[in-house]
């Protein structure tokens, strides 16, 4: 076995890598590394890592919406997370069953990408600029950061992002599950 030069390992992870990491290219990545071990353990890692940061923010903002005086606002963190990680673990479990593959892809093609983004940024433009007010929304900002934000921003809330937002399609594509 020989000892893999950064270059090599650039140049391999490159041609996987050539537009995006995804989900087709992904498998590929140990069996070209320089150590499958050390690929697998570092991946692991960041999975979870990133894993405690959305529970975490999750499990925030459940905990700041619940009233304070309410029975659910009684409860603890602790067991709000652990309700948190019930749920989300038997949603998953739907994934990894016969046709958990088709699940995954619902669950990839019309949660968080193209065009769910684009209606979700669309909405939060509207809300802020026509139904709160780009004004107040700049003096919030002014408040928060100590400063007044530039003028282009109330623009861009009120009539460029929103603009973009409807003229663009997400790329859209047919779901079908690939053999």
């Amino acid at each position: 076995m020989s000892l893999c030069t950064t270059q090599s390992l650039v140049h391999r992870v490159r041609s996987i890598f050539c537009s995006k990491l995804n989900f087709t290219s992904l498998p590929l990545c140990p069996s070209v590394s320089c150590s499958p071990t050390h690929f697998c353990s570092l991946s692991f890692t960041l999975h979870s890592l990133f894993q405690f940061v959305g529970v975490e923010g999750l499990i925030t903002g459940i905990m700041d919406m619940l009233p304070p005086k309410s029975a659910l606002g009684s409860l603890r963190r602790e067991v709000v997370a652990a309700i948190c990680c019930v749920i989300c673990f038997l949603i998953d479990m739907s994934m990894v069953t016969e046709g958990g593959m088709y699940v995954f892809q619902l669950f990839d093609y019309y949660s968080a990408s193209g065009i769910t983004l684009l209606w979700q940024a669309f909405w939060e433009c509207v809300v802020i600029a026509w139904v709160y007010g780009a004004d107040r929304f700049m003096d919030d900002v002014a408040r928060m950061i100590g400063y007044q934000p530039l003028p282009y921003m109330k623009w861009c809330w009120s009539y460029i992002t929103p603009f973009v937002c409807v003229v663009s399609n997400g790329g859209k594509q047919s779901l079908s599950l690939k053999d």
